[in-house]
């Protein structure tokens, strides 16, 4: 090789050793630092990603909630029992850590409810019967409310309260510790006083949303249930008909997500194909 080429070469074999050694020092130096850094903390702190969990075991004892609709979002903690058909809806937390949680049969507890117990300042678990409806951000704690119950948002029935069967209680009434509402009566106020009569209209209703509940539910559960696959499918279906002519070609989006028998080089039903980012269908390369 001529003589310039021969010295253009070694300085850019001594540039190169270089730029290697710089940066293996400087990763050295770095892990000196993040050690020293360390070594000086006195509370250290370990950032985890940690998933929503739904079910949780306290003291040896789990919860046991079959046929039960639990969102991703809440949490069953400890000893809770709740029956077929019923719903614990988002952000909710129950908590039978010192104490048990019986939940009856199609009974929804909406988003953000907290259901406790007590063990220190007095020995209650929390019973909540059939087909009863807790509102959202209630606040049950230490207590018993019984079957074809109504409670509206907000409320709280507190420790050792006894609520009977078919009461309706209004937003935001509170239920001091003790307190024993009658059975067939509406309530509201802080602390809470009867207002009213439960008709038979009024079971009726309660019946009513709780069947209303217990479809929703299905569909929450459906949907909570579904894959990353699944839900990209959907995604792409749903942009698909939005921007798809009426006249173009309509694709069968029923069924799984298979290779159909109109596709085209491993890409996709014509008309979805150059929806999506080709990545080297069977065939594809052999035909260019």
């Amino acid at each position: 090789l001529p003589l310039k080429y021969s010295i253009k070469a070694s300085m850019s074999s001594v540039s190169n050793k270089f730029v290697a050694k710089v940066s293996n020092l400087a990763r050295s130096l770095g892990a000196s630092l993040e050690s020293l850094g360390t070594s000086l903390e006195t509370s250290r702190y370990t950032d985890r990603l940690v998933p929503s969990t739904r079910f949780i075991t306290f003291n040896n004892r789990t919860p046991s909630a079959p046929l039960t609709f639990v969102s991703p979002s809440s949490s069953l903690i400890g000893s809770v029992t709740i029956g077929s058909g019923s719903g614990i809806w988002y952000g909710t937390v129950i908590r039978g850590d010192v104490n048990s949680v019986t939940i009856g049969e199609g009974t929804h507890v909406l988003p953000n409810g907290v259901v406790h117990v007590a063990k220190i300042q007095g020995d209650f678990e929390t019973r909540i019967g059939s087909n009863t409806i807790v509102g959202t951000s209630s606040i049950i704690h230490a207590s018993t409310i019984g079957s074809n119950c109504l409670l509206g948002a907000k409320v709280q029935v507190l420790d050792g309260a006894n609520v009977s069967d078919n009461v309706i209680i209004e937003d935001g009434c509170v239920v001091g510790p003790g307190m024993v509402l009658e059975g067939g009566k509406r309530y509201a106020g802080v602390p809470a006083k009867e207002v009213g009569v439960v008709g038979e209209d009024d079971l009726k209703e309660i019946e009513k949303r709780c069947e209303e509940l217990n479809a929703l539910a299905s569909i929450h559960a459906l949907e909570c249930g579904k894959s990353h696959a699944t839900i990209t499918r959907d995604a792409e279906i749903t942009r698909d008909k939005l921007i798809r002519d009426p006249e173009y070609f309509q694709p069968d989006y029923t069924g799984e997500v298979t290779k159909e028998e109109d596709d085209v080089l491993g890409g996709g039903t014509p008309g979805r194909i150059f929806d999506n980012e080709l990545r080297s269908p069977e065939g594809f390369e052999e035909e260019t």
